[in-house]
């Protein structure tokens, strides 16, 4: 007494379901939410990356000066660096004349306006030297290498990145007596 069910009786009470109905929210989903993070990532990174904003103009005197490389060479020169050196025998000096060169639009406008800056820090430079460090190998090297650090940090105000605002130094006079 086995009934069999071949078949189910047709019912108008239950609807008809249609094949993927209720995929296309999820597939909207799955397709937008990358869009959505990735517009949103772009906005934040946005605003939070710092402005690009124009290099301070340094101004001394009222007229801007320019620091921006010109592409040539231009030079100032300095003379009458005497001094003694240092060292228990304070008869011996060292004269020197120099010719600093750089690139800045405004580099002999800037080097004249500090130029007792510059003459301060190369004659302290120059009287630290004793007359036995004078007769050594490389001395001129190493007071023109001195010279271009002490520069370099009396003009660091000026500088443009990380590069100097003077480029090489050149001796015009070196004398020690």
């Amino acid at each position: 007494m086995c009934a069999q069910i071949d078949e189910l009786p047709d019912s108008q009470d239950t609807p008809a379901k249609s094949g993927g109905g209720n995929l296309l929210p999820v597939l909207l989903a799955i397709i937008l939410a990358p869009l959505i993070s990735a517009g949103a990532t772009y906005f934040i990174i946005n605003s939070l990356k710092p402005k690009e904003t124009e290099k301070p103009i340094i101004t001394e005197g009222g007229q801007p000066l320019d620091i921006e490389p010109s592409g040539d060479e231009k030079f100032y020169e300095l003379k009458d660096l005497i001094t003694n050196l240092g060292g228990p025998v304070k008869a011996r000096y060292i004269d020197i004349q120099l010719k600093m060169e750089g690139l800045a639009g405004d580099f002999e406008k800037i080097l004249e306006q500090n130029e007792h800056r510059i003459r301060d820090k190369a004659l302290t430079i120059l009287g630290n030297y004793t007359y036995e460090d004078a007769q050594l190998d490389g001395f001129q090297e190493r007071v023109r290498v001195d010279l271009k650090k002490g520069f370099s940090s009396v003009l660091r105000k000026y500088r443009d990145g990380e590069s100097d605002l003077i480029r090489q130094i050149y001796f015009t006079q070196f004398v020690i007596q």
